[in-house]
């Protein structure tokens, strides 16, 4: 077991975090069925090729985009064909972990909806290692999948039959991570900031994590963060530095 993994299931914290995670994504899929018959998209991308609810306790890595702006944040996912949602919002994700040689894609899309949170988008999706690959250059790392695979409709109890493609993408972030500071006092990174709900309002991951990453990258989970000390890290930025350590033990 890896360092990252060993640590994870000893953090009580970052249980605990999963737990209250799991609950609300019960009640935020029981809100969904209520609102599918009005929102036919829906059941079209609420989907799991594991069983679930699902216990896990592995450590999660997200697939950003460059700069994380809110309305541009995660990196593609297509599901039959169809772009799932980018957008920054609170119990989202797109995140990845490995449960021993698979590599397990957990994404979320959440919106609101007469005051109820209800996902768009929900793809739990397990790959067994010929069904995804990875390609190494120095530090940067891209894994890609593009798989037809059977998937229960969480909504309909159904099994069908979906079309999940991703290709993510991290590239080195040496030199790449800008303080929050940074980008109040830069007039580029303002600019492109002030094109998403304006500086100052909203920056989602400068918010979050305190720092702007200006190429695609792989991010440890909020909750990660949130418990950083508990893997034995200084900080947000120390703990994103060595996010690599997690992806060549598993992929070594």
């Amino acid at each position: 077991m890896c360092q990252w993994c060993e640590k994870a299931r000893k953090s009580v914290a970052y249980t605990n975090f999963l737990r209250e995670m799991q609950k609300e994504d019960m009640q935020r899929i029981e809100a969904t069925k209520e609102f599918a018959q009005q929102l036919e998209t829906v059941e079209l991308q609420v989907c799991s090729s594991m069983e679930y609810p699902l216990s896990f306790l592995q450590p999660m890595f997200e697939a950003r985009a460059a700069y994380a702006v809110p309305h541009n944040y995660y990196q593609n996912l297509h599901v039959q064909g169809e772009r799932a949602g980018v957008a920054f919002a609170h119990g989202s994700m797109r995140s990845m972990f490995f449960a021993g040689s698979r590599l397990v894609l957990f994404s979320k899309n959440v919106q609101h909806r007469e005051g109820r949170e209800f996902f768009t988008s929900f793809v739990l999706l397990h790959l067994e290692s010929k069904e995804f690959s990875f390609v190494w250059k120095e530090n940067d790392l891209t894994v890609r999948a593009q798989v037809e695979k059977p998937m229960k409709n969480l909504l309909t109890g159904k099994v069908e039959k979906k079309q999940i493609a991703f290709n993510f993408v991290h590239q080195n972030v040496q030199n790449r991570i800008v303080s929050r500071e940074q980008v109040m006092q830069s007039s580029l990174l303002k600019n492109v900031y002030k094109n998403y709900m304006g500086v100052g309002k909203k920056m989602a991951s400068v918010d979050i994590e305190g720092y702007a990453i200006t190429v695609p990258h792989f991010a440890p989970h909020p909750y990660l963060l949130q418990t950083h000390a508990k893997f034995g890290f200084t900080g947000n930025r120390d703990m994103q530095e060595h996010v690599l350590d997690y992806f060549r033990a598993h992929l070594s």
